[in-house]
């Protein structure tokens, strides 16, 4: 069995992260070059698009971790292109 602490996770642009409630978001920067945390869940009307976020956009990385990592975490995915 493998433990991982979440509070060590590393993120970066295209991880995808989730929260407690299931939402799936994808890390991106926005037209003003701001982190954000696209909504990628299939099932919003706001999905895929970096004008409709999860929360606020946050100039550095670290910053948005900061704000983030506390509800969000890290999960292993693939991009299919079929």
């Amino acid at each position: 069995m493998e433990i991982t602490n979440k509070r060590n996770e590393k993120w970066q642009l295209g991880d995808v992260l989730v929260d407690d409630y299931s939402h799936v978001g994808l890390i991106v920067k926005n037209g003003d070059k701001k982190y954000c945390l696209m909504d990628i869940d299939p099932d919003n009307k706001g999905s895929y698009s970096t004008t409709s976020s999860y929360g606020n956009c946050y100039e550095t990385l670290a910053e948005f971790y900061g704000v983030k990592h506390g509800y969000w975490h890290k999960v292993n995915a693939k991009l299919v292109i079929e």
